[in-house]
């Protein structure tokens, strides 16, 4: 096997090697100088297996072909190959945000006005190595239709309690609401109790972390959309309608923000969804599917980014992604799922993941 990519950061003594491989690979170890490092990335993102992440002491690091260990599944065999290590590291923060924007080009596009205030857009793109991405993009205007935060049987439970995205929509119709569109939202303790990470207001309730820190973006009583935090704005509690939070702020003021460059959750290509607000307070809902390289090979945090500024975001928020990754739109066939989660390719317990909460675009009342 080798490598599609090896790049690396030199810090502190350290050298950080990111190694992209074409295939899935288990257990991939580093061989340099003879001693062995373990891949420190996937043993806490088992869901990737195409980026591994080693740390090395500068003085055990050397140019050129390193070798490698790798398992293809859990109970296969060791295998061997190499990788070529390059000859210069990242200088800095502008050198990885060029890295790892993947310069997304959009090949051609699918275009549905859903209703009066929402267009779904699905854009086929291909990347600067010709792989193929597929983004789904749902821009809504707050003039005409509304966000609402869909929650298990459209409840005020912050724990104990999941549900998949349809079962959320059709909660919220049995209460009266007519639901056009649908996206996952917060990360959330996936494993354990299904609380989600940060803020989750409904219906002016705030319903979970009180106090988060995180961003978030939400419709304001008044009707307008905001993204923003509350150590930003810690006047705003009391004027939100709904929201739900993300992770990071990706954009603000039209540019590149708080994207985590030296984390392997930021430079990595996973599906993603996220949120972007533009100066006329619209809104926008991107999905990314990854993970099924002839289908979508996903997106980093910079890719992100880059397609919402492209489509007018002034500000723009990184949601929960990986299986959770899912987009329905109402069209002739009823409420119906746009994408490709990547739980459908390699399920971890189900395949329509059940999530915390959602972003449903509604009917104004």
């Amino acid at each position: 096997m080798r490598a599609v990519s090896a790049d690396y950061l030199l810090r502190d003594g350290t050298v950080k090697i990111v190694l992209g491989t074409a295939c899935r690979a288990r257990r991939v170890r580093l061989i340099l100088q003879g001693k062995e490092y373990a891949d420190a990335f996937n043993a806490a993102e088992p869901y990737d297996l195409h980026a591994h992440v080693f740390y090395v002491p500068e003085s055990d690091f050397a140019f050129g072909e390193a070798k490698l260990k790798f398992r293809l599944t859990k109970k296969g065999p060791d295998l061997t190959g190499r990788v070529r290590l390059p000859q210069k590291p990242f200088a800095g923060e502008e050198a990885l945000l060029c890295e790892y924007d993947h310069g997304l080009v959009v090949q051609s596009e699918e275009r549905i006005d859903v209703a009066p205030g929402l267009v779904y857009t699905q854009f086929a793109c291909a990347d600067r190595e010709g792989l193929p991405v597929i983004c789904t993009l749902l821009e809504a205007d707050l003039e005409q239709v509304s966000l609402y935060v869909g929650t298990p049987e459209d409840g005020y439970a912050a724990k104990k309690v999941k549900a998949t995205i349809p079962d959320m929509a059709a909660a919220a119709e049995q209460n009266g609401k007519t639901v056009l569109a649908a996206v996952n939202a917060d990360f959330f303790d996936i494993f354990g109790d299904g609380h989600p990470s940060g803020l989750c207001v409904k219906n002016g309730k705030v319903i979970a972390n009180a106090d988060s820190t995180r961003p978030f973006l939400a419709q304001k009583k008044d009707g307008s959309a905001v993204i923003t935090d509350l150590n930003e704005s810690p006047e705003i509690s009391g004027s939100l309608q709904h929201a739900a939070a993300g992770l990071e702020m990706i954009v603000k003021d039209g540019k590149i923000y708080d994207w985590g460059p030296l984390e392997p959750f930021a430079y990595v290509r996973h599906p993603r969804t996220a949120a972007g607000v533009t100066k006329d307070g619209k809104v926008l809902l991107l999905e990314v599917d990854g993970r099924i390289p002839a289908h979508s090979n996903g997106a980093t945090l910079v890719d992100l980014a880059n397609f919402l500024i492209a489509r007018g975001a002034d500000r723009a928020l990184n949601l929960d992604g990986g299986g959770s990754s899912a987009v329905y739109i109402k069209d002739a066939d009823g409420f119906t799922l746009k994408t490709v989660p990547a739980d459908l390719f390699f399920p971890n317990d189900k395949l329509i993941r059940k999530d915390f909460n959602a972003f449903l675009i509604v009917e104004k009342n």
